[in-house]
């Protein structure tokens, strides 16, 4: 199942435009500000998006190898899928954890990496070591996969107590995206994409 289009392409905008408006866009050097804006253009026009990259098969392979490796797991493939199309992002409290800045050839630290994550957190909560593999967080809760049943779930962050479970990974990322762009109620007028088919139509962010 890939995710919704218009989130990703609402994120990526929204990136762009924050860069647009910072102090270090602004006081780049003309024709470094111009490559920019270029490298931006032909990353839209090839049906990419700005800002929001997805992994490549090289810092995947690293990266599962890690995992199995420091975890005894190995990388869900539907997440491996959802990192080709978003390698993380931080946005409004919101984290999806991406490839560790280790793994990939340009050593870009991009955000909380889902290796180091997972180990702090089985190192400081020693009842989720073997239990949930975190995918990300915001201010309440952590999103991770139930490695027994596979399921994907939000945690209460006080509690760590399952507060929702998901149909599918893509549903929960889905919804972290929701989260991010700041859409607590009814969706979008236009949110509606064809990749939104296999959608239960429950977001976890309304409740």
């Amino acid at each position: 199942m890939a995710l919704k289009t218009c989130y990703l392409q609402e994120l990526s905008d929204f990136f762009v435009c924050d860069l647009k408006r910072s102090q270090y866009y602004r006081e780049l050097p003309e024709h470094e500000r111009q490559d920019l804006d270029d490298q931006i253009e032909e990353e839209t026009s090839q049906g990419h998006y700005p800002l929001l990259p997805g992994s490549d098969e090289e810092a995947l392979e690293r990266l599962s190898e890690a995992l199995k490796k420091e975890l005894s797991i190995p990388l869900p493939s539907s997440f491996a899928d959802i990192l080709r199309q978003v390698d993380g992002f931080v946005e409004n409290g919101v984290s999806l954890y991406g490839v560790d800045a280790e793994f990939r050839d340009d050593q870009f630290d991009s955000g909380p990496g889902l290796l180091a994550e997972n180990l702090v957190k089985w190192s400081s909560f020693a009842e989720m070591i073997q239990k949930y593999l975190f995918f990300g967080d915001s201010d309440l809760w952590f999103f991770a996969l139930e490695l027994n049943s596979g399921r994907a779930v939000a945690l209460q962050r006080s509690t760590l107590k399952p507060e929702h479970y998901f149909s599918a990974i893509e549903e929960m990322v889905t919804d972290m995206m929701r989260q991010a762009l700041g859409y607590f109620g009814d969706e979008p007028d236009d949110a509606e994409d064809e990749t939104d088919s296999n959608s239960t139509g429950f977001h976890f962010s309304r409740s």
